[in-house]
């Protein structure tokens, strides 16, 4: 009797052919695990219950019609079929119809951990402590034997090669870890050289990444005194831990992206700085320079010559000042006696009479005679003019 012997591929079919026939149709329920949004529109996740796991998928032209997002977690039931992935011989869960059956038990717990601290207020960005531009010293909470570890130092040897590192070999996953880490995170926190502490691992389910959302490793970040990156999975994995960390980065490969710089970096970083520096020495010593001149200036209005010559040329132009207004006054008061002079002038007796005018005069009491009623008819009088006097007569009023 000869016996079969089948081929990989020809053992793969097969199964999968009886899995197809056998179980189509059915209703399968659990919990979303490491969901994927696959850029080719397909979905992949991963149902499970507290035993077992199942691969499936939610090709494009069906999980169009779907009417919300899936997320780790959720509680769903979906309907289809068992096949096999022959390339890799893998076992998968084709889905047709999915439908939502209520949030997981370690989804509910993760969201009610977290409403808590976030109440409690350990999510507050006044409680996030600055990362420095360019540390001295990084310290590291992952596992040594995890591909993170490897992209972390690569990176850090790749772009900083001057860091010191100091590496805490922690548990990242399973029963324990979430006491390893915080432990790791207080022993790191004892140097006074680290500047910062990066904490993390690489991508996987939930279940996977379920240390980075206990409780007590909440509290020991928030408690750290130095600065902690969280650095958990993928991009789109959140745990408590990012929530709590003073930064959080989509990868562990982007927090040595984070806290490593360049030389080139750095020497700009320091040019310009030094360019600050010079800009803000030149403000104080021209500032210095302009208040030693005003000193300087003022020292030279107290000092007794500059004082007294000050004072000198003030009382000279003061004296210049009251020669000018006397010297006016002076040349004012001569105008005015000229005039004065002038006009007594003219009212001297002298100058009337020799202007041809006489005047009369009592021979008897030798007063002037202003009015000829003065006179007796036939009394005589003097008549005095400008060169001289004569003697008459007065014969009788001429009545006008």
């Amino acid at each position: 009797m000869s016996t079969k012997y089948y081929t990989v591929s020809e053992l793969t079919s097969k199964t999968r052919s009886i899995l197809e026939l056998s179980l189509d149709g059915v209703w399968v329920e659990g919990e979303i695990s490491n969901l994927h949004y696959h850029s080719s529109g397909h979905i992949y996740l991963t149902l499970k219950d507290k035993t077992s796991e199942l691969r499936c998928v939610f090709f494009k032209h069906i999980n169009i019609y779907l009417g919300f997002r899936l997320q780790d977690g959720m509680h769903i039931q979906i309907f289809g079929g068992v096949s096999i992935y022959e390339q890799r011989g893998q076992l998968q869960f084709l889905i047709q119809r999915l439908k939502k059956s209520g949030s997981g038990a370690l989804y509910q717990e993760y969201q009610a951990l977290k409403n808590k601290l976030e109440y409690e207020g350990l999510f507050l960005n006044e409680s996030k402590k600055q990362i420095l531009d360019i540390p001295k010293t990084i310290g590291i909470v992952t596992s040594e034997d995890g591909a993170a570890f490897k992209d972390i130092l690569n990176i850090l040897n790749r772009r900083s090669p001057f860091l010191n590192v100091i590496i805490r070999s922690a548990k990242v996953q399973g029963e324990g870890a979430a006491n390893d880490i915080s432990n790791a995170i207080v022993e790191l926190s004892s140097h006074s050289d680290i500047d910062t502490i990066i904490i993390g691992r690489g991508g996987g389910s939930i279940e996977d990444l379920w240390a980075f959302n206990e409780e007590i490793l909440a509290r020991t970040i928030f408690d750290c005194k130095i600065p902690i990156i969280s650095a958990v999975g993928h991009e789109t994995d959140y745990t408590i831990s990012d929530f709590v960390a003073d930064l959080r980065a989509a990868t562990p490969s982007e927090a040595a992206e984070l806290v490593s710089i360049s030389s080139d970096e750095i020497s700009q970083k320091m040019l310009l700085f030094k360019n600050d520096i010079l800009s803000k020495i030149n403000h104080v010593v021209n500032q210095k320079l302009f208040d030693i001149e005003n000193i300087f200036n003022k020292i030279n209005i107290l000092q007794p010559i500059n004082s007294i010559a000050t004072k000198t040329k003030f009382l000279k132009n003061i004296y210049n000042n009251i020669v000018r207004n006397m010297n006016s006054i002076i040349n004012n008061s001569s105008e005015k006696i000229e005039n004065y002079e002038h006009y007594l002038k003219n009212l001297d007796p002298k100058q009337v009479l020799e202007r041809g005018y006489s005047i009369a005069f009592n021979k008897k009491s030798n007063k002037i005679i202003r009015s000829s009623k003065m006179l007796s008819n036939g009394e005589r009088f003097y008549l005095k003019t400008g060169s001289g006097s004569l003697e008459a007569e007065k014969l009788s009023d001429i009545n006008s």
